[in-house]
């Protein structure tokens, strides 16, 4: 654990007891430990899921160098197997996920959250860096990479949670628990598919029937998340509640980057899904998940040149969120 302390130098937290062989191995674990504890009772839970025979206990974590997208123009996303009743979680999608979250966690600092700061102290309190955004545009480019063609990760010159410098390791980690966080709502979500379910589907399914099992599988995942935060005011608390919240709309938000459409058959619309965690989260307008959502949406619309009108100056980051929600309604 000498890391913690650690200033300078790499901070290489890689052990040969890790499974995988993607950087984003070293997290693994932790996303295990943060999915038993998601709240007091919720561990218990999973082990009489176990018992009757609805959930298998192990994670199912496909380790395989290649793309997201399959042959076929499916995704290797997460699903929950109702013949194995494991939780499925492709290596490859993880890795996708964490280099999305550091992408948009750290766009919204740079270009959202700082310059407000320094506007609020009147002088520079947090200088902009060019360098940091220029580098969180890197790791998007990896990202979307990803979903077509397998390349390996460059752990030299990638931001990544295996290896990284100990003068720059406060994006690398904040990055780690919103990644963890987001996670924990996709292995929740695909849970409450196996607990509640996949018993229930049938070749007679109908499609409006796997819509209302969406909605439920993400709203049960909300609301587990929700009853672990802590309810005594404190930094820490403050700290967890900023951590599971954003995870939530991060995960949402990774959704986004596969097509540039958001029309979805047996799932939602993305952006109804993004829009129902928000408002389940019970968020104040300036809230840092609304300019999180609105940061996404923007790295979604470069991506895919789909040139919303972006308000300048807006009253709140909930009423451009909003905003933009109208546009995609209306294409």
């Amino acid at each position: 654990m000498s890391w913690i302390n650690q200033t300078t130098g790499n901070i290489n937290h890689h052990q040969e007891t890790d499974f995988g062989t993607q950087p984003i191995r070293v997290l693994h674990w932790m996303n295990l430990f943060m999915f038993t504890r998601t709240h007091d009772s919720f561990f218990d839970e999973l082990k009489e899921e176990i018992k009757t025979g609805k959930l298998n206990g192990e994670i199912d974590i496909v380790y395989s160098e290649e793309p997201i997208r399959k042959a076929n123009g499916q995704f290797n996303t997460p699903r929950a197997n109702g013949v194995t009743r494991k939780i499925e979680l492709h290596e490859t999608f993880l890795s996708y996920l964490w280099c999305c979250t550091y992408s948009v966690f750290i766009r919204y600092v740079e270009t959202i959250d700082f310059p407000n700061c320094n506007r609020l102290s009147g002088y520079e309190k947090y200088p902009i860096s060019e360098e940091n955004i220029a580098k969180a545009n890197e790791v998007f480019d990896y990202a979307r990479n990803l979903i077509v063609d397998f390349v390996e990760w460059d752990k030299t010159e990638l931001p990544n949670p295996e290896i990284y410098e100990a003068e720059k390791r406060d994006y690398v980690e904040q990055t780690n628990c919103y990644y963890t966080e987001a996670v924990k709502f996709i292995l929740i979500h695909e849970f409450t598919h196996l607990k509640l379910h996949v018993d229930e589907i049938n070749k007679e399914t109908p499609d409006s029937q796997y819509l209302k099992y969406e909605i439920e599988a993400d709203n049960n995942a909300i609301n587990k998340i929700k009853s672990g935060l802590p309810t005594a005011p404190s930094p820490l608390a403050d700290a967890h509640r900023l951590a599971s919240e954003n995870g939530i709309i991060l995960g949402l938000l990774s959704m986004f980057f596969f097509k540039a459409t958001t029309e979805g058959i047996r799932h939602p619309n993305s952006e109804d899904r993004l829009t129902n965690a928000l408002e389940s989260l019970d968020l104040i307008n300036n809230d840092f998940a609304w300019g999180i959502a609105c940061i996404g949406l923007k790295m979604w619309d470069e991506q895919f040149g789909l040139t919303f009108d972006w308000i300048e100056n807006p009253a709140s980051y909930q009423v451009l969120y909003y905003n933009i929600i109208e546009q995609i309604k209306n294409r």
